[in-house]
């Protein structure tokens, strides 16, 4: 949660999600020592425009990691990354942690990422995920840059192709709009993939108190709603746990 200005407009933090560790102990998943912290964002709105006009060597007043991150099972073989424009932000890490488990030459998943963006300027971070050694995809919208169509419809030929063979099944892992997230999740229903999603959502105090930032989930029967606290037990859920019918936009602030 990054405080953007001493003034009282705009009050609030404005929440990112860490975008890239520097300097930290690839070998492990712990990440207990980064010497830096990265963000990623695009100028959504009053408190994003003055990041943007922040110079090097300016201090920020910020305060975190707040909630719950991806998780990775220790024996996963095979990572599937899909992201649609900004919500590349806390993916990259994710790969940057499954690259570097290299306990042995076998123990780092192959890494496949898809990219989607409505144009080409909105797919991002194409040549940094490369440089790690994952395999990428892109679609747009528009057709401007790799695949014409959804990030989605790409992922859905990708596995026509090469479906799940049995074993140790490949882990989906996705953030962007929330349309995008749902199809990523009825895509995981219909394989029987596991598939973990963190929410774009607005944030106003980060650490459970206000309830501004309630999404609709699953009761634990299966037979009603509970509501979560996207900054407080998310930001990253379990796809199966979101109750879709019941979401509304969740469009982060500015």
């Amino acid at each position: 949660m990054v405080r953007v200005t001493d003034l009282l407009d705009p009050l609030l933090r404005r929440p990112f999600a860490i975008h890239r560790l520097c300097g930290e102990n690839m070998s492990t998943l712990s990440h207990e020592s980064p010497s830096c912290v990265e963000v990623l964002y695009h100028i959504a709105g009053k408190g994003t425009l003055i990041l943007s006009g922040k110079k090097r060597g300016e201090a920020l007043d910020l305060f975190g990691p707040l909630g719950n991150g991806f998780h990775v099972e220790h024996n996963l073989t095979t990572a599937v990354l899909i992201a649609g424009g900004i919500g590349v932000a806390p993916l990259f890490s994710l790969a940057q942690a499954l690259k570097g488990k290299k306990d042995t030459p076998a123990a780092a998943p192959q890494v496949f990422v898809f990219l989607g963006g409505k144009t080409a300027q909105d797919v991002l971070c194409r040549n940094d995920f490369k440089k790690l050694g994952t395999t990428v995809a892109v679609s747009t919208e528009d057709g401007s840059s790799g695949t014409p169509g959804l990030v989605t419809d790409l992922l859905r030929d990708f596995f026509a192709l090469h479906p799940p063979s049995e074993g140790i099944p490949p882990a989906l892992f996705g953030c962007g709009p929330l349309p995008m997230l749902r199809a990523l999740s009825e895509i995981s229903r219909v394989h029987d993939l596991p598939c973990q999603i963190s929410l774009e959502s607005s944030m106003a105090c980060g650490v459970g108190a206000c309830l501004g930032c309630t999404i609709p989930a699953r009761s634990d029967d299966n037979k009603g709603l509970s509501y979560q606290r996207a900054c407080t037990e998310g930001p990253v859920f379990e796809s199966s746990a979101i109750a879709w019918d019941h979401t509304h936009s969740l469009v982060p602030h500015g």
